[in-house]
């Protein structure tokens, strides 16, 4: 029978770049040579069954408020991408069983049914939008770990990615997951994880990719500007302005305009608070549902700083405080890893032309080193000891260790 096993997971295995790129096109843009070591499950991309992804949507949304919320500086610059951590999230999903699936699905508002079809349908919709978004998956697991078949398929069939196998014992690893980042981000994004855990298996990985010009580049720049910073004191920031026909919202408390970009449906809404406001609570979603319905034409006089800045930030510290304690169950992927390490980079750059923004999320998983303690006790210094017949609590021998060496 474990003869069979085997030659079932090899068949399944045996795929090459060809399978891959074919698989991969709508996720991860032109075909480009196979890396050393890439394998893939026989399986090719679904076809998206609709229009599924008005929940994964409507989650993703609500997760990355509430992480803003949680990680982000009131008072410094902050930039993430909800739709990159979701896409690894929701990979890791289809590998996870358990409490851990339940935790997950409640804090990203994965739906009960469908959520690897929405995410492959809402991938391939952002993909055929003029060019301007590249989302790319990603899988490596330790050579010779076996990964569960049902999640390799899952992956290449809705995120479009096979495995790469590496050695994670050697640097070469890191490195060949670096190259794929930069590769990915267009050089934007230079390495995933500062360092892995040794005794890592598997890595999940999702980068996103967004260069755009605006429909109406701005045309003057005030080089002299000052841009009052959250706590009243000011600074020279060049200052961009045109006036042009645009959409615009308002509400209490704020108001939003909406910059369209010449790649089809993509647009960047400014949300702007009264003075005393907090620009964080204008993404919750409430008030960007607030502002869809709300935009209007109207000619438009605007001054907007240009700006260039990085995030970077632990994702299981962000996780853990929304709930997710669970991070053991991934036996999909293997019943021996855990979800070790999630870490998320996000960078943006905007001038008078346009945006450029990249991203990248990883999601690291070491066999599970046993269960955590919930208690240290250290005996490092002068400690006593009672060799004890527990059931009468005679002391047979009772002593005191003051230095070990003696």
């Amino acid at each position: 029978m474990r003869a069979r096993r085997n030659a079932v997971t090899r068949t399944l295995l045996l795929g090459l770049a060809a399978v891959l790129a074919a698989t991969c096109a709508a996720a991860a843009g032109p075909a480009t040579a196979a890396p050393q070591g890439l394998v893939a499950a026989d399986v090719a991309r679904a076809a998206p069954p609709g229009e599924t992804t008005p929940a994964v949507v409507d989650g993703l949304t609500a997760f990355g408020y509430e992480v803003s919320r949680q990680e982000a500086d009131p008072n410094g610059n902050w930039v993430m991408s909800p739709l990159s951590i979701a896409y690894a999230f929701a990979m890791a999903r289809a590998g996870a069983g358990g409490e851990t699936a339940a935790q997950l699905d409640r804090l990203f508002g994965f739906p009960p049914d469908g959520t690897h079809e929405a995410f492959n349908a809402l991938d391939q919709r952002l993909a055929a939008e003029g060019g301007a978004l590249r989302i790319a998956n990603a899988l490596w697991a330790q050579r010779g770990f076996p990964i569960g078949e049902p999640f390799l398929r899952t992956l290449a069939a809705q995120y479009g990615t096979g495995v790469r196998t590496v050695d994670f014992h050697s640097a070469g690893a890191t490195e060949a997951i670096d190259a794929w980042v930069r590769e990915r981000t267009d050089g934007r994004i230079r390495k995933l994880f500062d360092r892995l855990d040794p005794n890592t298996k598997a890595v999940l990985a999702n980068a996103i990719y967004f260069k755009a010009d605006w429909r109406s580049p701005f045309r003057g720049t005030d080089p002299e500007a000052r841009f009052t910073r959250a706590d009243g004191s000011t600074v020279k920031a060049p200052m961009m302005y045109q006036l042009t026909p645009l959409s615009y919202a308002e509400g209490p408390g704020w108001q939003a305009v909406e910059l369209p970009y010449k790649s089809a449906d993509f647009a960047m809404w400014v949300l702007l608070p009264e003075p005393s406001g907090a620009p964080l609570d204008l993404l919750a979603p409430g008030t960007l549902a607030a502002v869809a319905d709300g935009l209007r034409p109207a000619t438009v006089e605007l001054s907007m700083p240009k700006w260039d800045f990085e995030t970077s930030f632990d994702l299981l510290d962000a996780v853990n405080a929304l709930g997710v304690t669970d991070l053991t169950d991934f036996s999909g992927i293997n019943p021996r890893v855990v979800l070790g390490q999630a870490i998320h980079r996000a960078n943006i750059t905007v001038d008078e032309e346009g945006t450029e923004a990249a991203a990248v999320t990883g999601l690291a998983f070491p066999t599970s080193a046993g269960p955590r303690p919930d208690v240290t006790f250290r005996a490092d210094r002068p400690f006593a000891f009672a060799i004890m017949h527990t059931p009468t609590r005679t002391p047979a021998f009772i002593g005191t260790v003051t230095d070990p060496t003696a």
